[in-house]
This record gives structure tokens, sequence and C-alpha cells, in this order.
């Protein structure tokens, strides 16, 4: 099963070389909450570096725990609240401050279909994610920011170093409550993941592009 990654608010790591205080600041904050013995780890598929406008970067969302049987995650995608609950944050050139995947008050979602495992040190693995780079450029290029920007802000990608991670709360202590946690809920618990830094080029133009 693949996942879309919701592309309605989304934050872009700032320079060449480092990312904009703001953006370590968060993850600084995030990274210590995460649960103790718990890991998320991001990948590229296939593991790169380097894309272009025009791609459609996929990740792959892994996740571990030293502690066997204590931690459940969600690994149905988006059929759940839960599973829907991947925030994915970016920063690039030109932006300031990192932005999210995900407003600040997730969407409805569309029930029902779970996937729910114990943690253990055996990685188990989420659903692909993807991210197409040409449609989140189309967003900013048309849309106006109002979720956890003021005032509105526009923005729109560019050539240049990104840096990500991803954030969600499919995580629980032990099981759902209820069917309806299983399908509904949202973890209390934050989850974050490594930080990917990956350089989107410049689309080329194809040899023959503008002939007759």
């Amino acid at each position: 099963m693949k996942t879309c990654v919701p592309l309605l608010v989304l934050t872009i790591v700032c320079s060449a070389q480092s990312v904009s205080p703001s953006f370590d600041e968060e993850y600084s904050r995030a990274i210590e909450r995460n649960p103790f013995g718990v890991t998320l780890t991001i990948a590229t598929i296939p593991e790169h570096s380097t894309c272009h406008l025009s791609d459609v970067l996929r990740f792959k969302v892994t996740f571990t725990s030293k502690q066997a049987r204590l931690y459940t995650a969600e690994l149905g995608g988006g059929g759940s609240a839960a599973g829907a609950s991947f925030d994915f944050v970016i920063q690039g050139p030109g932006m300031a401050a990192p932005i999210h995947s995900q407003p600040s008050h997730p969407f409805g979602i569309v029930c029902c279909g779970s996937t729910r495992r114990y943690l253990g040190q055996k990685p188990l693995t989420a659903p692909e994610f993807r991210v197409s780079l040409k449609r989140i450029e189309q967003f900013t290029n048309e849309a106006t920011f109002r979720l956890r920007h003021s005032p509105p802000l526009r923005m729109e990608l560019k050539p240049g170093n990104y840096a990500i991670f991803a954030q969600t709360r499919s995580i629980l202590l032990g099981w759902p409550k209820s069917e309806h946690d299983a399908y509904h809920s949202v973890s209390d618990l934050v989850v974050t993941s490594n930080i990917l830094h990956i350089t989107i080029l410049p689309d080329v133009a194809a040899p023959n592009s503008g002939r007759p």
C-alpha cells in the first residue's frame, strides 16, 4: 500500500551548508521528546542525495524499539488517523523557517483500515510515502499558507539544498483501547526521525526542446 503525503503545508530548509536556527531548534526539541529506545528512520528509495524538480521523492519509513512488545506502530497507511499522521518537515533556499506537510489540526480521515504491530529490535516498515516536487511547486505558487503563518506566506520551490525530517503520532504505548481509537485516534507520543539532506537540481531541457 502506498501513501501520498499531504501537500498542504510544507517545511523547507534554508542554506547550502546549514539549515536555519528555527529548523535546528524545532528538531532538537522534537528529538528530545522521542519515547526512550524508539527510533524512526526515513530514507529515500533508492537511496540518493540529489533529484530534480520534476521528480517524485519516495521515502522508506522504518521503526525499531530497544524493548520488545512495549510500543505499537500503525503500519496501515492512510486508512486511520494514526497512519495518516506523518508530518514531513522541510526547509530550503529562501525559506526563513520550516513548514509542515500536515496542518496544525489534521483533516478528517477516510475510515477504516488498521495494521498495528508491536515494535522490537527488528525494523518494521511502514507503507512507502511519495512526495511530488512538481506538485508541491505548483501548489506553493498558487496557494496562500494561512495555517501556521501570519501574515500569509507565499513561496516557490527553488533548486538548492534541502533538509527533511518526519514526525508521526502513530506510536502507542501498548495497544489501542478500542476499535474507535484504532481508526480515529492519534497518539499523545510524537516520534521524530533522522534528518535527510537532499540537493534539488533544476530540470534539464530535452535535447530537441524548442525545435519546430
